[in-house]
């Protein structure tokens, strides 16, 4: 049915623009003027014709495809803004919160969306991020906007991170506890017996391992320490009974780790 208003239409066409030429050349009109006016009245013409079709059902008209973006939404990012600091005149200075640890490129495009979220016309800005769960009082990361982006990342990165968690501890047979320390230097630390002793090895992401004996000692309260033979600076591990790994010194305690996975 489209092929047969498709040829009305140009029937139409022709006929209406041979018709308008024939009477304007009995007018003395030019050849090139009567031709044109000639052509525009049967392109007319013949869009009436197709409106009539359409209007009438005989034809469908093709609906507009919905135009798709180039680009996906990206997914949210959940965080909490803990501390948002900004004097008139000083840089702006942001905490921040997060669930878990960004890609440097989520980490950039999260920060430009801090920066521009705020009614606070800073020169400067600074960000400091840190990650829920995460065993170190310092920032996870930092950024600087001065104007130009900066990041320097504290702790692990996304990637280092998915490394260790995914690490497999199956050789370990007589594992007594794992646990990730996830600071500057991060790692995971596989405490184990051989031959009756102790034995503490130190995994990173990158392959590397270290290993240090340590004598045992049990507690009066159940707790066991864990100390290096001939120990010069006082420090030492002490593992809870609920699988908990402190870390002590002269100060105090400085390091308490939960367990990375139940044995």
């Amino acid at each position: 049915m489209d092929g047969v208003v498709a040829i009305v239409a140009l029937v139409v066409f022709i006929g209406v623009w041979w018709w308008l030429v024939k009477q304007m050349r009995k007018s003395g009109r030019g050849f090139l003027v009567r031709h044109v006016l000639g052509c525009a009245a049967g392109w007319m013409a013949s869009l009436l014709v197709a409106g009539v079709a359409v209007s009438m059902g005989i034809i469908e008209a093709k609906p507009q495809k919905a135009v798709q973006s180039e680009q996906p939404a990206k997914p949210a990012i959940k965080y909490t803004i803990v501390k948002d600091d900004f004097r008139e005149g000083r840089p702006r200075k942001v905490e921040v919160m997060l669930t878990h640890r960004l890609t440097d490129s989520e980490l950039a495009d999260l920060s430009k969306a801090i920066r521009d979220d705020s009614d606070a016309k800073a020169e400067k800005t600074f960000i400091g991020f840190r990650v829920e769960g995460q065993t170190y009082t310092s920032f996870w990361a930092n950024v600087s906007f001065e104007p130009e982006y900066k990041s320097n990342l504290i702790g692990l990165s996304h990637s280092d991170y998915q490394t260790l968690i995914a690490l497999d501890l199956s050789d370990y047979t007589e594992q007594v506890g794992s646990w990730l320390r996830d600071g500057a230097l991060g790692h995971v630390m596989v405490l184990y017996k051989k031959d009756g002793n102790y034995f503490m090895d130190s995994l990173f992401a990158s392959g590397g391992r270290s290993t240090k004996g340590y004598a045992a000692k049990l507690m009066p309260e159940g707790g066991l320490r864990l100390e290096i033979p001939n120990n010069k600076f006082g420090e030492y591990y002490i593992l809870q009974k609920d699988g908990s790994l402190e870390g002590w010194g002269e100060s105090g305690m400085y390091l308490n780790l939960r367990p990375l996975r139940a044995i």
